[in-house]
């Protein structure tokens, strides 16, 4: 008797891994960006005042702490309002914080970028 041959799992563990990513996708850049573009007052300064003049979100039983605790910079909502205020002292909330205060790429851009649009050489 020989040894057995393994089994060919593979397939089905990268089919797996491709559905579970497209499942958790988060949102892109430039839809944090338009989305704070729409709902922001302009005079607000900083982080906190913009969150004090935020409307309240509508009820949503199945987001989590019903959809009222809501951190626009990372598109996440979180159980309650500590969570929140310590995410909001997180690196990575203020990593994005920059990341979304930056300027928006336009179409003509990224032609640029490609190599399709008119160069300056």
């Amino acid at each position: 008797m020989g040894r057995y041959r393994p089994k060919r799992t593979q397939k089905g563990k990268l089919d797996h891994k491709k559905a579970v990513k497209v499942k958790r996708r988060k949102k892109d850049l430039d839809q944090i960006q338009d989305e704070i573009k729409l709902h922001v007052p302009s005079e607000a300064k900083d982080a906190k005042d913009r969150n004090r003049k935020k409307a309240t979100l509508p009820f949503d039983p199945d987001l989590p702490g019903l959809g009222q605790f809501y951190c626009a910079y990372c598109a996440r909502y979180f159980i309650n309002a500590t969570t929140q205020k310590n995410h909001e002292r997180t690196k990575d909330h203020k990593k994005q914080i920059k990341k979304v205060r930056e300027e928006q790429y336009t179409q003509k851009e990224a032609e640029e970028a490609a190599g399709l649009g008119t160069s300056n050489t």
